[in-house]
């Protein structure tokens, strides 16, 4: 079981893997993409996540979810997972909605793993975000 004092502070985005078939299988913004997420006492949350090269894409006029994705809202822990609950979003159809994370520890960082999703081609899909915390 997860202490959720374990969870509060701000984290920083190491890596971002699509994972296809338990395998790694892409980027979605980048090898290098920056991102932020931070858990407060008060059981608040929010995350950014952007390209590297966000500022120089022709497309940030009108940014879509491959090169900028933020949310926010409140967050809990129900065993494994932590549940994120979105209050607002740049992705429209996640607001109102739970997003739940499978969280795993591996040396001090923390690995929020997306629940599957499975193509229509039958290929299972599942996202990979590695943080690492942000020491005062």
């Amino acid at each position: 079981m997860v202490d959720v004092s374990d969870m509060l502070g701000t984290w920083t985005l190491v890596s971002w893997t699509s994972m296809k078939n338990g395998v790694p299988a892409g980027y979605p913004m980048g090898e290098d993409a920056h991102g932020q997420i931070i858990y407060s006492a008060e059981g608040r949350m929010a995350a950014s996540l952007m390209r590297q090269d966000f500022k120089d894409n022709p497309s940030t006029t009108n940014p879509t979810p491959d090169v900028c994705l933020a949310y926010g809202g409140t967050f809990h822990i129900e065993g494994d997972e932590v549940v994120h609950d979105v209050i607002f979003a740049t992705l429209p159809h996640w607001i109102g909605k739970p997003l739940k994370r499978t969280m795993v520890w591996d040396n001090g960082q923390l690995l929020l793993n997306t629940a599957p999703e499975t193509s229509k081609s039958g290929s299972t899909y599942v996202h990979e975000l590695r943080w690492q915390k942000l020491q005062a």
